[in-house]
């Protein structure tokens, strides 16, 4: 099958979506397909640029900035995006090859009218692998009002939806937010490479040398609620033995790190964003890994940190938003702990249970790497997205 990637980041951007899709493609090619990924790039300066990585061709299509900018200057490119993107990819070699179906990815919720002419063009069905139900999740943590900026990035995301023809929902409580009888609608789980090479060797800081590592990997953000874990933190700084390690970058990052300092707390330290290939080095020398969401999340989020966390057979310790999926799946597999969010006791607790029990720890390490294999590997969902787009009649 020849099948056309399109995500808003790819490598070498580090956050869990790039690392996501470029296993994805990596993967479809080692099944025999044909693919090439379409991503944008503020760093272009030519309309485009095309290489071959591995069996992948990538096309970068020149764009505006997406990160590190304001809001206002954000919505703007983001808006203009599917416009680039269409600019872009006509004029490359890529528009004049024949594709037998599209996977985009969200967010971005603004790739909608670009996937439409793609598909128009090139005759071919359409998949949304969505991991990010926005802008319900803004309004969820207060992030945004039900005023005219949401109903316009509904309208955005509605016509996106409108668009696929398979929708690939990480979670099945997820369904909600679709009309209960839309058959489009299939729950595709994360999915992460264990097939491609072994991690490095890395060797961790030597300020965590000989202590236990709590470790909490990925995008530190508003949903996540690090104040959650910095609690912990407080609750474990009378033992000398274990340290809890942040690893990554967000928009709550910087002040997170300046709570910790206020709190003068000695137990915590911040690494920055890691290449994902060293982050599996790293993890491995970690003792727990740590998933946190902000109690106020309506939405189900399996997050990516959470397969990396079992490919290094981590146990994990979740303190998330009540009747989340991922509560059912952390204790049905017996790969750790999960409370609610706000629990701030349990949470101290149970991080001492793990802390203290290596046998148990040794135990849920080998349930953790054999769900890992099982559930999540990336050939299951490389073929479950194949299967589907290849039972959609051409539109």
């Amino acid at each position: 099958m020849r099948l056309l990637l399109v995500v808003e980041v790819f490598p070498p951007v580090r956050t869990s979506a790039a690392v996501q899709m470029r296993d994805l493609a990596n993967t479809l090619a080692r099944l025999g397909h044909h693919c090439a990924v379409l991503t944008p790039d503020s760093r272009v300066t030519e309309p485009f640029t095309m290489q071959t990585e591995g069996a992948v061709s990538v096309l970068r299509v020149r764009s505006g900035a997406l990160k590190r900018i304001n809001l206002v200057r954000r919505a703007i490119n983001e808006i203009l995006l599917s416009g680039r993107m269409w600019t872009g990819y006509r004029l490359s070699p890529l528009s004049a090859q024949g594709w037998d179906g599209i996977v985009f990815y969200s967010p971005t919720i603004f790739f909608g009218e670009f996937v439409a002419k793609l598909k128009s063009l090139h005759d071919c069905p359409a998949y949304l692998v969505l991991r990010d139900v926005f802008p319900d999740w803004a309004v969820d943590l207060g992030v945004m009002r039900k005023g005219p900026h949401y109903w316009l990035f509904k309208r955005y995301a509605q016509y996106q939806y409108s668009v696929a023809n398979v929708i690939g929902i990480e979670s099945p409580s997820n369904r909600r937010y679709f009309y209960p009888k839309d058959r489009r609608i299939e729950v595709l789980p994360n999915w992460i490479d264990s097939e491609s090479d072994p991690p490095p060797d890395n060797s961790i800081p030597t300020s965590l040398e000989g202590k236990a590592i709590l470790c909490y990997a990925g995008n530190i953000g508003v949903a996540q609620d690090i104040d959650n874990l910095i609690r912990l933190a407080q609750s474990l700084s009378f033992r000398t033995d274990c340290k809890l390690l942040f690893v990554g970058d967000g928009t709550d990052r910087q002040r997170a790190e300046a709570e910790v300092a206020r709190l003068r707390l000695r137990n915590v330290l911040f690494l920055p964003e890691v290449d994902p290939h060293a982050l599996r080095g790293l993890l491995r020398q970690c003792d727990i890994g740590l998933i946190s969401l902000d109690r106020r999340l309506k939405s189900h989020n399996i997050p990516g940190k959470f397969l990396s966390y079992l490919e290094a057979g981590l146990p994990v310790l979740a303190s998330i938003n009540q009747g989340n999926d991922l509560n059912s799946l952390i204790e049905d597999a017996g790969v750790g702990i999960v409370l609610s969010n706000g629990d701030d006791q349990g949470l101290a607790k149970a991080a001492g249970l793990l802390l203290d029990d290596g046998d148990a720890r040794a135990r849920i390490s080998e349930a953790a790497k054999t769900r890992c294999r099982s559930m999540f590997s990336s050939d299951a969902v490389a073929q479950q997205i194949v299967n589907s787009l290849a039972a959609r009649p051409r539109e």
